[in-house]
């Protein structure tokens, strides 16, 4: 018997949260809290990610190029930005959905992330 915090460390460590975001993105531009419902809604497992990553990263593809932030916009709540994937950042999703994964106990988990985009 697996405990809950073991077995989704587990499933999700073959997961990169920056290339599913991407992949997310690569759908349509979204804010951050829109990602965060999708990544949990799809890949969560019973883990939702948390929005201080969830940021953090949209910080790090914006910095490296691989998403871009839009204009502040207001909405409920506090202002929101709409994060865009760019051609490096669908560069970088193509990549990754073309090279074979290796295998490992979930692979399941990173082949479904994958297939979300064919």
């Amino acid at each position: 018997m697996y405990l809950p915090r073991v077995y989704s460390q587990c499933i999700l460590s073959g997961m990169s949260v920056p290339l599913t975001m991407l992949g997310l993105l690569e759908r349509e531009p979204s804010h951050g809290y829109d990602l965060k419902r999708d990544y949990d809604n799809w890949f969560g497992r019973g883990k939702p990610l948390p929005y201080g990553q969830v940021y953090a990263t949209l910080s790090r593809l914006a910095r490296d190029g691989k998403a871009i932030a839009g204009p502040t916009e207001p909405g409920e709540g506090p202002d929101r930005k709409r994060y865009a994937i760019t051609e490096a950042g669908i560069a970088d999703v193509e990549r990754w959905l073309s090279e074979p994964a290796p295998p490992e106990p979930h692979l399941q988990t990173v082949l479904f992330a994958r297939s979300c985009w064919r």
